[in-house]
């Protein structure tokens, strides 16, 4: 038998070179997964931190087009506007006596944990018609009754005319809602207030007030007061509605739960707290009972909220910028809850709003901003913040002192 011979092209590999290109491809393979993990860690991080800035941007054009509709259909200021014939007076409801436009409140409400970090976000209260944008006639009041005008373009844009009563009574209730404020302005323009207790659909759809405080009708010595029987003159809704920072989760508020537990195993959550917006009955009291539920998540992730206003002081023909450490800022937002201030001085808002992203992904933080927030596992989450000057429409135009 011929033996086959052997050339050097045709021999294997050694032991050697097999071992050598199975490390290489190995250390090749963990250079590849380490990449694609830092590649999909980066993403993630950034698509947080996209989230953050998507939802604290919407968040921020909501809290925007709220300052800018404040003093919308009321009086900038209940106590000084000459155009009111009711004065405040003890006994009436807490929001009532102290209605004004804007109010804006530095350092509320504390939070411990923001404390610590050296934030102290202000709350803001905004008085205006936030429910519908226009003012429905009346046939007449009487009393602490008054019925609407039905075939007028208001009721018709509600949906009123033509409903069975049930229905109408419904609608009715879903403008003129039960503890809100109510604005009757008389032919003169003068303004007269009073809370709404109820409403009553049908041919004759009418407005109940609450005993206090009394609309005032002219004669019998009355400086003002509503005369005749009012036929044209219009009524609209006030609405409270506050802003602050502050956990929402700790209110315990069961429809919000769904989203603290599908978050729960995240850094950081424990102690969240997020741009809140609520409406405010007559007393100040947040409305959220029954089917009247007014609280609303505006931003998730909420650090901080400041404001600071232009304002045109007494004596000045231009507007000036105040801070809130200005003794002018707390001339114009007494601090005290039952005096008003001068918020029919204030022409614009400038409003800053900061948010942070879910989970830490710094280990530092960067000196001279808010450009990071210190979580309790020693991460730092990055922070964007929004900021803008938002004019007041509605009191451009007031020059009383």
């Amino acid at each position: 038998m011929k033996e086959r011979l052997r050339t050097p092209d045709a021999r294997g590999f050694t032991l050697v070179e097999l071992m050598v290109a199975l490390s290489g491809g190995l250390f090749l393979s963990v250079m590849v997964f380490a990449l694609a993990r830092d590649t999909s860690r980066f993403y993630q991080r950034e698509n947080r931190l996209a989230g953050a800035t998507l939802a604290g941007m919407m968040g921020f054009e909501r809290l925007k087009a709220d300052i800018a509709r404040a003093g919308f259909l009321t009086t900038p200021n209940v106590a000084k506007d000459p155009k009111v014939c009711m004065n405040p007076q003890a006994g009436w409801p807490a929001m009532l006596q102290s209605l004004g436009s804007i109010r804006i409140n530095k350092d509320t409400p504390a939070n411990a944990t923001l404390n610590a970090a050296g934030l102290t976000p202000d709350e803001i209260v905004l008085a205006g018609s936030y429910t519908v944008s226009e003012a429905f006639p009346i046939r007449k009041p009487t009393g602490q009754d008054i019925v609407l005008q039905v075939d007028v373009p208001p009721m018709a844009r509600l949906g009123y005319i033509g409903r069975p009563a049930a229905e109408q009574t419904a609608l009715l209730g879903s403008v003129f809602k039960k503890d809100r404020v109510l604005r009757l302005t008389d032919d003169a323009g003068l303004q007269y207030f009073g809370v709404i207790s109820s409403v009553t659909g049908g041919a004759q759809p009418t407005i109940t007030l609450a005993a206090s405080p009394a609309l005032v009708y002219g004669g019998g010595g009355q400086a003002c007061g509503i005369q005749g029987d009012c036929t044209g003159c219009l009524v609209s809704v006030i609405n409270f509605v506050r802003y602050q920072v502050r956990d929402l989760k700790a209110n315990g508020i069961s429809r919000f739960a769904p989203l603290w537990t599908s978050s729960a195993p995240a850094p950081g959550e424990a102690t969240r707290t997020e741009l809140v917006r609520e409406e405010l009955d007559k007393d100040g009291v947040a409305i959220e009972t029954g089917t009247d539920l007014t609280t609303e998540l505006v931003a998730e992730y909420a650090v901080d909220l400041g404001f600071s206003v232009t304002a045109q002081l007494v004596g000045a023909n231009e507007a000036v910028d105040i801070q809130p450490g200005s003794p002018n800022f707390t001339n114009i937002f007494d601090p005290t809850p039952a005096n008003i201030g001068n918020p029919q001085r204030v022409r614009a808002v400038r409003v800053r709003l900061s948010v942070r992203s879910r989970e830490g992904d710094r280990e530092a933080a960067i000196p001279g901003g808010l450009y990071r927030f210190k979580l309790p596992d020693g991460d730092w989450a990055r922070v964007r913040t929004f900021q803008a000057d938002v004019a007041l429409p509605n009191q451009a135009d007031v020059r009383w002192p």
